[in-house]
């Protein structure tokens, strides 16, 4: 998990909190098939760990710190380990993409609106040596949270929201799925409040499936972020 020493700042908040009542159910098998643990290697001697989200048109999704630097990326997905290439990468939003080589299974669904107030849904947790986990989550409020990018060089501004949930290291890159699916992926756990995280909105041209066809090229993963 990300550590960032920058004062987090809610700069906009307000959205109104919103009833799932008449929205379709939460997919949990296909959640869990489309989840997949994510190691990366090149920033030192152990592999950095994350959650990836297959998202459909082969790519996962997961955090940019999770892949910063590195030469090598393979994701597990349940008994199979799959090279892939970082097919985008995003240091101000803490965003990634990857294409696996293989099939990962199911694509978890997105959904346009972004989260509201008050919706509950359940984020995947993966483990190096256990099943994957979902664990129940509440949005507790809309945000543009002022933050540093994943080198803590420049001062960004990451869309998304404030989460009540207790995530670990190694959780970074969990997607929310709520009613309707997919809105954002962890970056980082409160360093105020142990039972709350911060997520950010899955950027546009990954809510879109031709742009998802277009995003193919490797690109630079940059340095090695600082511990």
């Amino acid at each position: 998990m990300s550590r960032h020493s920058a004062l987090v700042v809610l700069l906009a908040v307000f959205a109104a909190a919103t009833s799932c009542t008449n929205s379709p159910s939460i997919d949990r098998e296909a959640i869990a098939d489309a989840t997949v643990r994510v190691q990366a290697d090149g920033c030192g001697p152990r592999s950095r760990l994350g959650v990836g989200t297959a998202i459909g048109d082969g790519l996962v999704v997961t955090a940019a710190h999770v892949v910063a630097g590195a030469d090598h990326v393979v994701i597990d997905h349940v008994d199979t380990t799959i090279d892939a290439e970082v097919v985008l990468f995003d240091p101000d939003l803490d965003v990634a993409a990857l294409r696996p080589v293989a099939a990962t299974g199911a694509a978890a669904p997105l959904r346009d609106d972004p989260a509201s107030e008050g919706e509950t849904g359940v984020i995947a947790i993966t483990s190096a040596d256990g099943p994957i986990e979902l664990v129940e989550v509440e949005v507790l409020q809309r945000v543009t949270i002022l933050t540093t990018d994943i080198y803590r060089d420049e001062q960004v501004r990451r869309p998304g929201v404030r989460l009540a949930v207790a995530v670990e290291p190694g959780d970074s890159g969990a997607m929310v799925h709520l009613a309707g699916g997919g809105v954002g992926i962890v970056w980082s756990r409160s360093t105020e409040r142990s039972e709350q995280a911060w997520t950010v909105d899955l950027p546009e041209e990954l809510l879109r499936s031709d742009a998802r066809r277009t995003i193919t090229t490797p690109v630079d993963t940059g340095p090695c972020p600082s511990t």
